[in-house]
């Protein structure tokens, strides 16, 4: 399903571009048992755009609720989240969110579970073309009219990124998307979503607890700690592309990351 990668971008390269998301002194506390819990403190970073970052860490350290403030579904208790110099108030459709979960509508085919969000978003003469284009992206054109109960968990992932690209977000947020899936299929959906990063430019942040994951797919690691959650270090990943995991460069980076955990 997946065409071979052919990444070519580095990381000097994105850098250059001006800055698709800019996260300035962001904190966020919630109430507790003992007065209040400062999950995420004081965070500063910007993302480029074309950028794919991903936010490391365990669990716990605030990767989550990062991701939903920048998201916009919660706000910040403190500091200032902007997506190309407009400050994040509420969630938009420039920001679009891949979970854990699928989340599909269970009574809705595949291929209007991918329509659904973008009616009223894209005109009606062109939404069953830009559906079925989407399907045949994520590999799924065989499967359009079965429902998701029919599907294994891999093409629900499937189903669920077509669901959000079809929209065209500026931003593609993602809470550990593969992280329920078998080994195989994880590494399958990394790979269809790295194609189709390189092939779309997508600005991408990536939530991981996995160095293996991360390490594969990021220009930049964010490692995140807790208690409270905080950027501890920015690693920049500055191994060519595709990185075969069996490398000794790969083996190199990982044993050095696992060290900064």
């Amino acid at each position: 399903m997946n065409k071979p990668l052919q990444l070519i971008r580095t990381l000097p390269d994105i850098k250059k571009e001006q800055p698709a998301l800019a996260i300035r002194k962001v904190s966020k506390i919630f109430p507790s048992d003992d007065g209040y819990l400062n999950v995420v403190d004081n965070v500063s970073f910007d993302i480029a755009a074309g950028e794919l970052v991903c936010l490391l860490g365990p669990s716990g350290c605030g990767k989550t609720t990062l991701l939903k403030l920048i998201a916009g579904f919660i706000k910040p208790s403190a500091g200032d989240i902007q997506i190309q110099d407009r400050r994040v108030s509420r969630p938009g459709p420039d920001r679009c969110v891949v979970f854990q979960e699928d989340a599909l509508f269970p009574w809705l085919t595949v291929s209007e579970n991918i329509a659904f969000g973008a009616k009223g978003l894209i005109p009606k003469d062109r939404l069953a073309a830009e559906v079925d284009r989407h399907l045949e992206m994520v590999g799924l054109g065989a499967f359009r009219d079965y429902l998701p109960k029919e599907i294994s968990g891999g093409m629900k992932q499937r189903v669920a990124l077509a669901r959000v690209l079809i929209l065209k977000p500026q931003l593609l947020l993602m809470d550990e998307p593969f992280g329920a899936l078998d080994a195989q299929t994880r590494e399958d959906m990394q790979n269809l979503l790295l194609s189709l990063w390189e092939e779309f430019s997508h600005t991408i942040v990536f939530v991981t607890h996995d160095l293996v994951e991360a390490i594969t797919m990021a220009d930049r690691i964010l490692l995140m700690g807790s208690n409270p959650g905080k950027i501890r270090s920015e690693i920049p990943v500055n191994l060519s592309r595709p990185r075969k995991k069996e490398s000794n460069a790969f083996h190199s980076f990982f044993r050095n990351l696992r060290s900064r955990l």
